[in-house]
């Protein structure tokens, strides 16, 4: 460690966490991180599945992730063998028969997009024109809008079955949040990111192995191979400033000092503890306006011959929404469906659930039932990315000196995705290292 190095508690161990330590012990301070349960992660944890391992939801990564990649690369991740990259082939199927398929080729984008649209076999000529200006037009206001709206009245000019088969399927994927609440301002960055700035960018990376393989345990490797420290199980109860320290104090009642201590659990574990502890009262207001949105996926396991012919399809008038197969992830015969946000689906039981994803899929794909299925509810998965969310997402810095916040839900362009935490994560470090100068 270095000689004018600090000693920081980071509590919460999921990816924002984790990232905030790689990077902070990455330039030579002392961390100490604090996560409840016994096992790192946070909601981009791992399951048991018979004899496989599962995510506790299907997680996609984007080739705009660049700061998910470059903390990859710094824990010693090997990329390529990591990930699966594919072009952005964007197919949808309707249980009427309709098709939507979207595949851009390798131009510099967003020319590449542009194309791919006025490609578009099903629709009609105006559709498809009514389509790129409106693509057109966002490009040159640089993706951005005097105030926020939902996403649906950012579509209101939109062909409907433009909306219906690829706008509203992406929305929801991306914000977890339904077209008529969702934020335009959050989708159009998602849209910016991932259309404008290479071809590369909106490339799909899915894992080959689970999250934590992928992240989870190289971040704890390399966090312990450079001198700081993981302490699973302990619940952090208090924190107390005492002058220019702090001291944390677990459920057992053992003390911790810290010159810094960041904040990196879910915004309903930081709320209890800073109520708890009678600080940042206007962060408190913040986080009690939060609300919720869950991720339901649904693991089907078929015959190691039944697959798709691309890793994703999307669905629509089904219960469904995504589907993923998991025979590219060396799975095979595994699929995952995903279904965002609130719906009916949430008051069934899992096995009616199940059988009703697996009914839909035997229609559509004329295979035959699963042969074991899984059901995962992340009730709480991301906040509802709502009409001016941003006004609700509290700062990294706080009003307290040396407590800081990081998570998804902090201020940031992007919705809560695995790159908003990593960002989040980082840029924490970054202001911790700055003020220390």
């Amino acid at each position: 460690m270095s000689n004018d190095s600090r000693k920081i508690a980071i509590i919460g161990g999921g990816w924002a966490g984790l990232s905030a330590a790689v990077n902070l012990t990455n330039q030579g301070h002392q961390v100490t991180l604090f996560e409840s349960a016994k096992q790192l992660g946070g909601r981009a944890r791992c399951v048991a599945f018979g004899e496989q391992r599962v995510d506790n939801g299907q997680h996609l990564l984007l080739g705009a992730y660049t700061e998910t990649l470059k903390i990859l690369q710094l824990c010693g991740v090997n990329i390529d063998q990591a990930l699966l990259r594919s072009p952005l082939n964007i197919k949808v199927i309707d249980r009427q028969g309709t098709e939507f398929n979207l595949s851009p080729n390798r131009l510099p984008a967003p020319l590449n997009i542009m194309i791919a649209f006025l490609a578009l076999p099903d629709l009609s000529l105006r559709e498809r024109l009514k389509t790129v200006w409106f693509l057109l037009k966002l490009r040159l206001s640089g993706f951005k809008i005097k105030r926020d709206i939902t996403v649906q009245a950012l579509l209101r000019h939109q062909p409907d079955v433009m909306v219906k088969m690829f706008w509203e399927p992406l929305c929801i994927a991306a914000l977890n949040t339904a077209i008529n609440e969702a934020s335009a301002k959050l989708f159009l960055s998602v849209l910016k990111d991932s259309f404008t700035r290479n071809a590369d960018a909106s490339d799909l990376l899915i894992p080959k192995v689970d999250l934590a393989n992928l992240f989870v345990h190289p971040a704890m490797q390399y966090i312990e191979d450079f001198g700081s420290t993981l302490l699973l199980g302990k619940k952090i109860d208090l924190i107390k400033k005492n002058n220019s320290k702090y001291t944390i104090t677990d459920t057992d009642g053992h003390e911790y000092s810290a010159d810094d201590v960041i904040l990196a659990g879910s915004p309903k574990s930081t709320l209890a503890l800073l109520e708890k502890s009678a600080l940042l009262e206007t962060t408190q207001q913040q986080l009690h306006q939060l609300s919720y949105e869950p991720i339901c996926t649904i693991y089907l396991q078929y015959a190691n011959d039944i697959r798709l012919p691309i890793p994703m399809i999307g669905l629509t008038n089904c219960t469904g929404q995504w589907i993923f197969d998991r025979h590219f992830c060396g799975q095979a015969g595994l699929m995952a469906v995903v279904i965002s946000a609130s719906g009916p689906h949430m008051q069934l039981d899992k096995m009616t659930l199940a059988q009703l994803v697996s009914d839909e899929l035997a229609e559509l794909f004329n295979w035959p039932d699963a042969s074991s299925s899984l059901v995962i509810r992340e009730k709480r998965a991301t906040f509802k990315a709502h009409v001016d969310i941003d006004k609700l997402r509290p700062n990294i810095a706080t009003a307290e000196k040396n407590l800081w916040l990081c998570g998804d839900y902090t201020t940031s362009p992007y919705p809560a995705t695995l790159e908003a935490a990593v960002q989040s994560g980082l840029q924490c470090s970054h202001e911790i290292i700055h003020s220390m100068k």
